[in-house]
């Protein structure tokens, strides 16, 4: 069953051992939700390609991933970073990763 993920709302993400992605640890703000793998650009130029190379490369339900919910995500802000981290996650990894 499918959590209704807000625009605008911040979640939690769960550790590594509960859910097997290795998400760093705070909370992560939902920006923008599409239907379907997104096909344009928000803030970065690699995005859509990370996005793809991440999330489809050999991914068994590829169908059902690409056109389902994605999410674009801004990270949590670490003391390291010169710049915002944004990620575009689909609907099936944010139910195994957020509580």
């Amino acid at each position: 069953m499918s959590k209704n993920y807000k625009v605008g709302k911040e979640y939690k993400a769960k550790s590594y051992l509960e859910c097997g992605y290795n998400f760093p640890e705070g909370k992560y703000k939902i920006k923008a939700k599409i239907d379907g793998f997104p096909e344009k650009l928000i803030n970065h130029d690699d995005e859509l390609k990370r996005a793809k190379e991440h999330w489809l490369e050999g991914d068994e339900e590829y169908k059902k991933v690409y056109e389902g919910i994605w999410y674009y995500l801004e990270f949590p802000k670490d003391e390291n970073q010169e710049k915002d981290h944004f990620e575009w996650i689909p609907e099936v990894v944010m139910e195994d990763v957020f509580k």
